[in-house]
């Protein structure tokens, strides 16, 4: 796992140069539960945060992101960095889940892939109404590192493909249905269609309506997410409410 620790390092180098028209950005979110991938990760109300400094005029970004729920069954903590450009976004993730009942090491340098808490995941993005004017974003992440293995012990490479559409907009509303499905690169016979987030399918079905509410020069949007796993067959209804982005 000496290729996380690098690129760690790389982060930390990053985040310490001052650069020409560097900017902060704080914001905090509050919602009821914590779905990610087709998955629910948290199933309490979860207070989550993102801490970031942007250079080259705000395209790169290297940051942290947090979360926990109000009893202490869930708690998260990631590294990232990406970077965006004419509707074109890359990143890698560092995500770090140390919530009490996982099994996996709560020691946050822990890089060993047998036990790690930690999983690298890089993705690629690409926003059509950017230069297009098309409301549709496509997306893929696949994990590179970490607590990702086929029964060999080998990185597995996981990989979830998503696509979202607004089917309406205004200045109040926003509403978007998306796609989401699973597949890995690297398995053994005895791994089956088995991935990181369930089997190889369609896994998250979703419904999501934002309110774009201001409160004086603040904007506070609410949103509200209905999502579907048929992998699981099991369904969520998420809402929220952006505390405040500065």
């Amino acid at each position: 796992m000496k290729k996380i620790k690098y690129l760690l390092v790389v982060m930390a180098v990053m985040g310490s140069v001052a650069s020409y028209g560097q900017k902060f950005h704080l914001s905090g979110t509050l919602q009821n539960m914590h779905l990610w991938r087709g998955l629910q990760i948290a199933d309490g109300g979860v207070l989550a945060a993102d801490v970031n400094m942007g250079l080259a005029k705000d395209r790169l970004k290297i940051g942290l992101w947090g979360g926990t729920d109000f009893v202490g069954d869930y708690k998260e903590f990631d590294y990232y960095i990406s970077y965006t450009v004419s509707g074109f976004s890359v990143a890698i993730w560092d995500i770090y889940n140390y919530s009490p009942d996982l099994t996996f090491s709560k020691d946050i340098f822990n890089y060993n892939k047998y036990s790690t808490g930690h999983f690298l995941d890089f993705s690629l993005g690409y926003d059509f109404d950017t230069k297009l004017g098309v409301p549709l974003r496509l997306s893929w992440a696949t994990i590179f590192a970490g607590r990702d293995l086929n029964i060999e012990g080998h990185n597995m490479f996981s990989t979830f493909v998503y696509g979202e559409y607004s089917v309406f907009r205004d200045k109040h509303w926003i509403v978007d249905v998306g796609l989401g499905g699973t597949f890995a690169f690297n398995r053994t016979e005895g791994d089956g269609t088995r991935n990181f987030y369930g089997t190889d399918c369609l896994n998250q079905i979703s419904l999501k309506t934002t309110y774009l509410l201001k409160l004086g020069r603040f904007d506070m949007p609410i949103f509200a997410h209905a999502m579907w796993n048929p992998d699981i067959r099991k369904g969520y209804l998420q809402v929220g409410v952006k505390l405040f982005a500065f």
